[in-house]
C-alpha cells in the first residue's frame, strides 16, 4: 500500500522532532485539526507551502514522484536535454565559423603585408 502525503509528513515531523501542535500552528490549525489533516490523501497546496517553509522540507517533492507529475517531469527533462544538445551543436558550428574567419583574416593580413 502506498504511503499518503499525510503519513509522509508525519514521519518527517517525527524524525525532526517537530510536534503536531507546532506544525499545526504553522499552518493555522489546532493540534487535533492538524492530526485529522494527516489522515487525508490530499492536502491543500497552500498548506503544503506553509508547512514546507516551517519544516524546511519541500513536501511538494512527494507529488513529483507520483503520476502524472513524474511523467511530465521526465518529458520536460528530455525536452531540455534535446535543447541543450541542439545548443551545443550550434555553439560548435559557431566556433568552427569563428576559427575559419580568424584563419582567413590572418591569410588576408599576410597577403596585404606581401603587397606592400
Amino acid at each position: 500500500m502506498e504511503e499518503t502525503i499525510g503519513k509522509h509528513i508525519q514521519k518527517f515531523l517525527r524524525y525532526k522532532g517537530i510536534s503536531n501542535k507546532d506544525a499545526g500552528e504553522s499552518i493555522g490549525l489546532s493540534e487535533s485539526a492538524f492530526e485529522k489533516l494527516l489522515t487525508k490523501d490530499d492536502i491543500l497546496i497552500s498548506r503544503l507551502f506553509k508547512l514546507s517553509q516551517f519544516s524546511e522540507k519541500n513536501f511538494l517533492q512527494y507529488y513529483y514522484e507520483k503520476e502524472p507529475l513524474e511523467s511530465f517531469r521526465k518529458e520536460e527533462f528530455r525536452e531540455l536535454q534535446q535543447k541543450l544538445e541542439h545548443a551545443e551543436i550550434v555553439i560548435a558550428k559557431n566556433d568552427l565559423i569563428i576559427e575559419n574567419q580568424a584563419k582567413y583574416i590572418k591569410e588576408l593580413e599576410e597577403k596585404l603585408k606581401e603587397e606592400k
